[in-house]
């Protein structure tokens, strides 16, 4: 009992000493979640990893153990605590991830779009390379024309043929071919009329354009 005849409950913890939820997806949260063995190994009952998948035994090179089960292994860093990476491991956002995968398949629809791409050619190893070279367009950029420019160990030659490759692909020289009928007698072309020569310079301007 207090100064103030009120009881204070022993077990309401003090300022300070509250216990914090460890946030979700966190190392933390994965220790406090049930734990299953898989592969001889213990790891949290959230776990993803998919089925039929196996646990890498060879020497630790920093990598996730999982190898999936079409035989491919996972690329991902790996946690010291279960060897298998945080996202196989539980872990992470999967909300969060949800939407930004979601964000990124709208992206690249609009590439596809936006590159005249339809449906039906993604095999295209061409229509590949294009989207992957809109995706790094500034990178594509600098090395073109920053490239030459900047580098310390070329020759004034090669340096020169550089910045013309620079040139030609960024304003590329145009060729245009008129054809002009006119009449195979000198005084003939002196005979043409006002309206004549009208049509003629008309074409001209027309097919110059």
């Amino acid at each position: 009992m207090d100064t103030n005849g009120s009881t204070q409950n022993d077990e309401t913890p003090r300022t300070g000493e509250l216990e914090l939820t460890p946030k979700r997806g966190t190392l933390a949260w994965l220790q406090a979640q049930p734990q299953v063995e898989w592969q001889g190994v213990l790891v949290p009952a959230c776990n993803r990893i998919p089925d039929g998948s196996s646990r890498h035994a060879g020497e630790d090179d920093g990598k996730c153990r999982v190898i999936r089960p079409d035989g491919r292994r996972c690329g991902a860093s790996r946690t010291r605590l279960y060897g298998i990476c945080s996202a196989h491991a539980g872990g992470g956002d999967p909300e969060a991830a949800a939407v930004l995968a979601t964000a990124q398949r709208a992206r690249y629809r609009e590439r596809r779009v936006l590159l005249g791409i339809g449906p039906n050619t993604a095999a295209n190893p061409r229509v590949l390379a294009r989207l992957a070279a809109q995706e790094r367009a500034e990178e594509l950029a600098a090395a073109l024309v920053d490239g030459p420019l900047d580098a310390k160990d070329l020759g004034a030659v090669e340096r020169q043929r550089a910045v013309i490759a620079a040139l030609d692909a960024t304003f590329p020289l145009q060729q245009l071919t008129v054809e002009v009928e006119l009449p195979s007698e000198a005084g003939n072309v002196a005979e043409m009329g006002w309206q004549d020569m009208q049509r003629l310079a008309g074409r001209l301007l027309s097919e110059g354009d």
